[in-house]
């Protein structure tokens, strides 16, 4: 159970940081011209991912364990992260 709690408040503390510097990031990364649209493609593509990646840790909590889902979620999110960085590095 400490490791649950370990993991399911790491996630949280991601997610708050995440959330709050999302859009920071993708005005940033964009032209100004095309940041109308790039919001609604972050929109869109958020929904998509949060939906699937929802989905899929339900399915792994249901099917083997809550420790296991939560350690998919932080193993996804750690992916994303990663994603981001690289991305911002080019």
């Amino acid at each position: 159970m400490p490791l649950l709690a370990a993991i399911f408040f790491v996630a949280g503390l991601y997610v708050t940081v995440e959330e709050a510097l999302e859009s920071t990031v993708t005005a940033e990364m964009v032209q100004a011209d095309t940041l109308v649209m790039s919001y609604g493609a972050l929109g869109t593509v958020n929904c998509t991912a949060k939906f699937i990646s929802s989905a899929t840790v339900a399915v792994v909590w249901t099917a083997v364990s809550p420790t296991l889902g939560f350690g998919l979620a932080a193993l996804l999110m750690t992916a994303g992260t990663l994603a981001l960085l690289r991305v911002g590095n080019e």
